[in-house]
C-alpha cells in the first residue's frame, strides 16, 4: 500500500505551495493534510512527515495565518485539517496582491520618473480585475 507522501498529487501539491513561496515544510504539512483523510494532531504529522515537532508547529501557524490550515480542539489537543477551498484561497490571494499592487502604485505615482512602473502596475490591478469578473 502507498504512504501519502507516495501519491504523486503529494509532490504536485508540494510544487505549488513552494511556488507560493512556503518552504519546504509548510509544503509537506499542507500536502499531507489535503490528502489525509482526516484531521491530524501536530505530533501525528511530524512522525509522518519526519520534521521536529516545534518546526511542524511553526510550519501549522504560519499555514493558519495564511488561511490554508484549520485547528480544533479535539479532547486535551488541536487537530489540523487543510482548507481545500482552492477557489477562495485564490481569490482571497487575487485580492491581497491587488492591495499591494495598489499601495505600490500610489507611493509611486507623484514622482514622475517611475510613470512606466506605475503604468504597468495599473495593467496588472486592471488585469487581477478582470479575471474575477471571468469567474463570477
Amino acid at each position: 500500500m502507498k504512504t501519502i507522501k507516495e501519491n504523486g498529487a503529494y509532490n504536485a501539491l508540494k510544487k505549488v505551495m513552494v511556488h507560493w513561496g512556503f518552504g519546504d515544510i509548510e509544503a509537506d504539512i499542507y500536502s499531507l493534510l489535503v490528502l489525509s483523510k482526516r484531521a491530524m494532531s501536530a505530533k501525528e504529522i511530524a512522525e509522518e512527515i519526519g520534521y521536529a515537532y516545534s518546526s511542524v508547529v511553526n510550519g501549522l501557524n504560519n499555514l493558519r495565518r495564511h488561511y490554508l490550515v484549520e485547528r480544533e480542539k479535539n479532547g486535551r489537543c488541536y487537530v489540523y485539517s487543510a482548507n481545500v477551498n482552492i477557489t477562495k484561497i485564490l481569490k482571497n490571494e487575487r485580492k491581497l496582491v491587488i492591495s499591494y499592487l495598489t499601495e505600490a502604485k500610489k507611493a509611486l505615482e507623484k514622482d514622475e520618473d517611475y510613470r512606466e512602473v506605475v503604468e504597468h502596475l495599473e495593467e496588472g490591478i486592471k488585469y487581477l480585475g478582470k479575471v474575477e469578473k471571468e469567474v463570477k
